[in-house]
């Protein structure tokens, strides 16, 4: 019996995006003002440090309902955005700017020159991918030299890692057991919520749920092997973070964060998700 392939990762993303477009904006994390000012921060620093010129061009791969794209067409003169699922880009709103959508795969997207593009974003997209390393390589291919490959929200293996050995505990604080029904329940969550079989989400989150999560050393290396440099692996939203923000203020949570952060790599496990910038 052999296992799944790369078509059937692909068909799966198919089914389990086009059951989660309609409420999509709603009940994603990116779409946190907090986040949507630090993702608008990052892409204008990004622009800048690519040495983008005035008509720099954006592609987003993966580009789902438009999260990249919403704040991108601010920055950028042309946005091109790439999704599988028709009924994601259905619910993108191309105004505002000049933006141009395509039905396609990450590993293949022949519509964009070599070398035409200034940065490439790939947002919550590499850990649904079956094998990472072919769209790596398209996005270099696409890019100009000294332009700038992003990607973030794909959940760190660390963390997945220690929800799982610690969710069988009883003592666990209300705010850490909450975290451990997020991983470990996800699947159950996302069948019953969408009626979609397990199997079907366990292959549309494929480096999240059969991986394990994303490994930043083995992406760190890939990419070196691809022809990236000055790569950068960033840990983001540590533990209990959006709960001490709220309850605590902005200044006490960024404080926190730059001491986990400082404490890396000891602290890693703590953090849920992890971003990279690679430069071609």
């Amino acid at each position: 019996m052999t296992g799944p392939r790369a078509h059937d990762v692909l068909r799966a993303n198919v089914e389990y995006h086009t059951a989660l477009a309609e409420r999509y904006d709603e009940t994603q994390p990116h779409y946190l003002p907090e986040n949507m000012a630090r993702v608008e921060r990052l892409l204008r620093e990004f622009k800048a440090r690519a040495g983008a010129h005035e008509n720099a061009t954006l592609l987003d791969v993966g580009c789902g309902t438009g999260f990249i794209i919403g704040i991108a067409k601010r920055h950028f003169s042309r946005v091109i955005g790439v999704d599988a699922t028709p009924a994601m880009l259905n619910r993108v709103d191309t105004g505002g700017g000049d933006v141009s959508l395509y039905e396609g795969r990450s590993e293949e997207m022949p519509f964009v020159p070599d070398g035409s593009v200034d940065v490439v974003t790939a947002y919550s997209l590499i850990h649904h991918l079956f094998d990472l390393r072919p769209t790596l390589s398209e996005a270099f291919r696409c890019l100009r030299a000294g332009g700038i490959l992003y990607t973030d929200q794909d959940p760190n293996r660390s963390f997945w890692s220690l929800m799982h050995e610690v969710k069988g505990r009883a003592d666990l604080p209300p705010l850490v057991r909450r975290e451990v029904q997020s991983v470990v329940q996800v699947v159950d969550e996302i069948s019953r919520n969408t009626g979609l079989a397990a199997e079907t989400v366990e292959l549309a989150e494929f480096q999240k749920i059969r991986g394990g999560g994303i490994e930043p050393d083995a992406v760190y290396a890939m990419l070196r092997d691809v022809g990236f440099h000055d790569i950068e692996i960033r840990y983001e939203w540590f533990l209990g973070e959006g709960v001490l923000r709220r309850q605590q203020g902005e200044a006490v949570e960024a404080t926190i964060a730059a001491y986990l952060r400082s404490m890396l790599p000891a602290t890693r496990h703590l953090f849920k998700y992890v971003a990279i910038k690679a430069v071609k």
